[in-house]
């Protein structure tokens, strides 16, 4: 009578078993390529909540208290300082792709002279204006080295053995004044 090797039962069990295995790892991968595509939305820049908003009256709150209400402003007037700018967008990103701007608001505060609020506006994403970006470069003077220039560029330009640790110029080296 023939007996069966211990491992011959175990085998076909085995097999069924990296078969799941397989299945699991194609099943988790399959959900972690989902999750990846899904969206997320960013909120960046100052949180403008309407309450907040409201308590801005022109005519009663100073410099100091909206700065008190909303925080330092995003950016101020280049050429003003006079009008401050708080900024708000959020972007929504899928994936690897490049963010998408879902809502942007730019909360206007112009103040007078004597620092009280004058005015109060809200610009919207509409209200913006794509700039297009210039990308020549100004030509600056000199010459432009090639890579093979910079490769080769100090080959000579070491020391000799002869006036290694010579020190160039009046007294110290090999130069008219210091030579020795």
């Amino acid at each position: 009578m023939k007996t069966k090797h211990p491992l011959a039962q175990t085998r076909p069990t085995t097999a069924r078993l990296l078969a799941g295995a397989r299945r699991g790892a194609l099943l988790a991968a399959a959900v972690a390529a989902l999750a990846a595509c899904t969206s997320t939305v960013e909120q960046h820049g100052h949180v403008l909540p309407e309450r907040v908003i409201s308590e801005l009256r022109p005519g009663l709150v100073t410099r100091d208290g909206v700065v008190a209400l909303l925080g330092t402003p995003s950016t101020v007037a280049p050429f003003d300082d006079k009008v401050w700018y708080y900024i708000s967008e959020d972007l929504k990103t899928v994936a690897f792709l490049r963010p998408d701007v879902v809502d942007r608001t730019v909360l206007v505060l112009r103040f007078d002279d004597a620092g009280m609020l004058s005015d109060v506006s809200t610009l919207d994403a509409d209200a913006g204006t794509e700039v297009a970006v210039v990308t020549r470069e100004t030509p600056t003077a000199g010459h432009e080295l090639t890579f093979l220039e910079q490769l080769l560029g100090n080959v000579g330009r070491f020391n000799s053995p002869q006036t290694a640790g010579a020190l160039p110029g009046p007294g110290g080296g090999t130069g008219p004044n210091g030579g020795r």
